[in-house]
């Protein structure tokens, strides 16, 4: 996937989706990865993070829209990916489409206090 691409996927105005596809437009690292994982083991596994991110107080966007996303969606397959942008430091992790033709959630996390 090109720059172009996922800021195309990067569409919806949510303010994590916003915030991700300004980062990848000025440049930030990005990766799309190959293999499918079930969206329920993802609910589950991103459930944990949120509660232990929030504990730590961690600045995010769209965690709890990503997580009842990822539940709504059962077995489906699902394709993961990361936008990484340096200045300030903040991390997005991509929920993409099996074929990666859309972003069903993105999480952005603020890595500054971490």
């Amino acid at each position: 996937m090109n720059r172009e691409d996922l800021i195309a996927l990067l569409a919806e105005d949510s303010a994590v989706n916003k915030k991700c596809r300004k980062a990848v437009g000025l440049g930030a690292s990005f990766d799309i990865w190959d293999g499918l994982v079930p969206a329920s083991r993802l609910a589950r596994i991103y459930r944990v993070r949120e509660v232990l991110i929030r504990k730590r107080g961690t600045p995010t966007l769209g965690f709890a829209a990503a997580v009842k996303a990822l539940h709504a969606l059962d077995e489906q397959p699902l394709r993961l990916g990361q936008v990484s942008q340096f200045d300030p430091p903040y991390h997005f992790q991509l929920f993409l489409a099996a074929d990666a033709t859309s972003v069903i959630a993105c999480i952005g996390v603020d890595l500054r206090n971490l």
